[in-house]
């Protein structure tokens, strides 16, 4: 039986075809050969799921979901058909979680496996979640350092406001003027660092003797050590002593003294009393000195001449 051109031709197109649904279906994931269990799930929002994203079971692509539709006119909640291999045993608390499959954030569906003893059946509903986009996920991390990121802000903005001033030409100019004052004192201190070390460099010799001193000195005091506690204790003796003869009671008499005297001298200078008088009234002292140098005359004669003055009779 020879087939005519037209059915070869149209068994050509068959095969054709079918290949290519199966190749489609084959890049969607889907298995035509294999067995499939329906699953559903109930979300309030489905953030962005599609009917031809893939489900995923610790990572792995299982399966796909098939359908989405709205259960309200109001679409507030969606009700998500997605099929699984059948071979697979689906733990009743298992959840359907809507995640962000990948960094521009499309979505998908992975099964986060249960641990329960009994399992669900195909055509089951299952629990469901919606995992947070990832610009809320970022938000959430970054809620605490808010203000932090405001201070960081204003901060900035200050740092932009003083940046604008220094570009002020008389602040640029003042700046100048600062660098090379600055340059100066760096210039001075680097004469100053020379002279120090020329100085340190000729006195080098005396400062190592001086050092030598140092620690003889220093060796002598501790070799001496008894010594210094005996003098130090002596000293402390004498200080007792000294408090117990009641060295400020004496000193305190002698101001007193010392007072006295000074008030008495003060009384002389100003010629009171006898002996004031005596040494500033100049007549005084010329008399008194007149009448001892006619004293002294007078004695002197008697002494040459006593028969003048002393008159003997014999009887």
């Amino acid at each position: 039986m020879k087939l005519s051109t037209e059915a070869k031709v149209g068994i050509i197109a068959i095969v054709t075809i079918a290949i290519l649904i199966w190749g489609l279906n084959f890049l969607k994931g889907k298995d035509l050969f294999g067995r499939q269990h329906t699953y559903y799930a109930v979300y309030d929002d489905i953030g962005g799921l599609l009917p031809t994203s893939y489900v995923f079971i610790n990572g792995m692509k299982v399966g796909q979901v098939t359908k989405i539709t709205y259960s309200d006119p109001q679409m507030k909640r969606f009700v998500v058909r997605f099929a699984l291999p059948s071979k697979l045993s689906i733990p009743s608390n298992s959840v359907a979680e809507v995640f962000n499959s990948d960094i521009l954030g499309s979505k998908a569906m992975r099964v986060i496996m249960g641990d329960a003893t009994t399992f669900l059946s195909p055509g089951d509903t299952m629990q469901s979640r919606t995992e947070g986009s990832m610009l809320n996920e970022v938000g959430k991390i970054l809620e605490p350092y808010t203000d932090k990121l405001e201070k960081i802000i204003n901060n900035a903005d200050t740092v932009v406001n003083n940046l604008k001033i220094i570009t002020d030409n008389e602040t640029q100019r003042n700046f100048h003027s600062a660098l090379a004052n600055i340059n100066n004192i760096s210039s001075h201190l680097a004469t100053v660092s020379r002279d120090l070390d020329n100085i340190v460099g000729s006195e080098k010799g005396r400062i190592k003797d001086i050092i030598n001193n140092v620690d003889s000195l220093s060796v002598t005091l501790n070799n001496n050590s008894g010594k210094l506690e005996n003098i130090i204790s002596n000293i402390s003796d004498i200080s007792d002593e000294v408090t117990k003869a009641k060295l400020g009671e004496t000193l305190s008499n002698l101001n007193k003294t010392v007072d006295e005297l000074s008030k008495t001298m003060s009384k002389i200078s100003n010629g009171k009393g006898n002996v004031g008088k005596l040494v500033n009234d100049d007549n005084l002292y010329d008399n008194l000195q007149k009448t001892i140098e006619d004293l002294d005359k007078l004695i002197k004669d008697i002494k040459d001449n006593p028969k003048k003055y002393i008159n003997v009779s014999v009887f």
